[in-house]
């Protein structure tokens, strides 16, 4: 007989907890896919306070990893009062992240792990005893995939963080089918929308943006994505979404294809 235990999913943020609007996007995309799972978490910057974090606080320019982090007295972040998105050091960020990764593993006994981040990170940079799936190379899958047979190239559009745009552009030319594609990074100064709008002009076959978890944070405005997918005029890809779909195929059972012919 089939085990029917709940699987369990971890998910570690990059910064400090609770990201409850996690739990909750992630128990319903799957369970409504026909998953039976639990959403476990961890947050790589729990139990440091903003001063002791400071230390490790750099610029756009330094490799970085992007954290909301709790501040006091902070107003007027997307996450609500007391909440500020800070740059802190790549090196120090993985090794916050590891450990929440063996917690989830460990103490959590989660089946599967995955990072709530699209940033871009080192090769084998963090590792797990379970399946680990960043969401950076699941977006990138899609542009692979689309250019394998395109007699053209597959024109995709990218709305970036204006800090990380040089980045982004390196790390897309270093993938190895780069020549297949058509790439157009929109980079976000000031207004999502007036990148949106760049992007709109270019009649683009997807377009997708590396912000994990953009539309579903309380500051988000209900229909974000699906207004800045119009403006774009093609499909709009988001890291979470496309890592609840993927990894909804990892998961027993599997859907029930009959019950859809």
């Amino acid at each position: 007989m089939m085990n029917r235990t709940p699987r369990r999913i971890g998910v570690v943020t990059t910064g400090h907890g609770p990201r409850d609007e996690y739990v909750r996007y992630h128990q319903a995309a799957l369970e409504s896919l026909g998953a039976e799972i639990e959403i476990v978490t961890r947050h790589a910057l729990d139990g440091l306070t903003s001063e002791q974090l400071e230390p490790h606080r750099v610029g756009a320019e330094t490799p970085n990893i992007g954290a909301h982090v709790h501040v006091s007295g902070a107003t007027g972040n997307r996450m609500g009062p007391g909440w500020e998105h800070r740059f802190y050091d790549l090196e120090f960020c993985l090794g916050r992240m590891q450990s929440a990764i063996d917690q989830l593993t460990g103490a959590d006994a989660a089946d599967l792990v995955i990072l709530a981040c699209a940033a871009e990170l080192p090769d084998a940079a963090l590792a797990c005893d379970k399946l680990l799936i960043h969401p950076r190379e699941i977006l990138f899958s899609y542009a692979e995939v689309l250019a394998w047979g395109v007699r053209r190239p597959v024109r995709v559009g990218v709305l970036v963080d204006r800090e990380h745009a040089e980045q982004d552009q390196a790390d897309w030319q270093r993938r190895p089918w780069f020549s297949r594609v058509e790439l157009h990074l929109a980079p976000i100064e000031g207004s999502a929308e007036r990148a949106a709008a760049q992007l709109g002009e270019r009649e683009l076959d997807l377009a997708m943006v590396f912000g994990y978890g953009v539309g579903l944070v309380p500051g988000d405005p209900r229909r974000e994505i699906a207004d800045l997918e119009q403006v774009i005029g093609a499909p709009l890809l988001t890291p979470h979404r496309a890592t609840s779909l993927f990894l909804r195929n990892l998961i027993m059972p599997s859907i029930d294809d009959r019950a859809l012919a």
